[in-house]
């Protein structure tokens, strides 16, 4: 085989696993996103009175294991106003934001 058709494959290859890679990324965090809305729901946690603290709210350098997605998660959360932060740290979700997501992207 040419060394010229060698490398195409190669850079397909890698191209192609970089997508799968991404894409798995970001079905993991979007499972990880409904987890978290669920666990605010079930708990409660639906205003700024009922607003629950998370252990995951902090990415922990040192864990061993497999990568914890949640912080991550919940910090696109808070950017898209779907989960509030209080000012002493707990967490609620906004019920109109949420439903309004879950109708556009299909959530579960």
């Amino acid at each position: 085989m040419p060394e010229a058709a060698q490398i195409i494959i190669g850079i397909v290859s890698l191209a192609i696993v970089l997508i799968f890679a991404m894409l798995g990324t970001g079905w993991w965090t979007k499972k990880i996103c409904v987890a978290i809305m669920q666990e605010l729901e079930t708990n409660g946690a639906l205003d700024e009175a009922s607003a629950m603290e998370v252990p995951y709210d902090k990415v922990d350098y040192f864990k061993m294991g497999y990568r914890d997605y949640r912080p991550k998660a919940l910090e696109m959360l808070i950017l898209s106003d779907v989960v509030c932060r209080t000012e002493d740290g707990r967490y609620y979700l906004n019920k109109d934001k949420a439903a309004a997501m879950q109708k556009t992207q299909k959530l579960k």
